[in-house]
């Protein structure tokens, strides 16, 4: 049984945008120059992102910061509506993100799901650009989820 097929059966809850072509994946590579690991694009071909259920499912533990967000979204490409598409936040947001990297959802809290693929700082950050926590500043608001976007998964598929 693969790492979706487990999800797929566990209490978290997600509302698929549908599916997505790979051509449509290569897109967003090239437009913001970076090379998405397999793991994500596997979750892009299964799903394309979708709406979270908001349960104790969707909390994710910040160590850096002590503290919890709760993820609210997981955008996708052509979505059919900005406010869930990965390209349109990462377009608003370029100037302030770090080379290699696209805006991949958001919290309830107001803070961005990022992926970086720069080959050295690569995997899931949380983005407090909403400074949510007391610690979050102009200089440091970017904290570690997960090294890997299968690891990001299994820490949302708690059972």
């Amino acid at each position: 049984m693969g790492l979706f097929d487990k999800f797929r059966q566990s209490k978290f809850e997600i509302k698929s945008f549908g599916k997505v072509k790979k051509e449509d994946i290569a897109e967003i590579e090239k437009k913001f120059d970076v090379i998405l690991p397999n793991d994500y694009k596997k979750f892009l071909s299964n799903y394309n992102g979708g709406t979270v259920s908001n349960n104790e499912f969707n909390e994710i533990h910040l160590d850096d910061v002590n503290g919890n967000i709760n993820i609210d979204v997981l955008y996708g490409i052509h979505t059919g509506n900005s406010n869930s598409d990965i390209e349109y936040w990462t377009n608003e947001y370029v100037e302030d993100l770090l080379e290699k990297t696209i805006i991949i959802g958001d919290s309830l809290q107001h803070g961005f799901i990022v992926l970086i693929c720069d080959g050295s700082n690569d995997g899931i950050y949380y983005y407090d650009d909403s400074y949510h926590f007391d610690i979050s500043n102009d200089e440091s608001n970017v904290y570690l989820i997960a090294d890997t976007f299968d690891k990001f998964w299994k820490s949302l598929n708690k059972q």
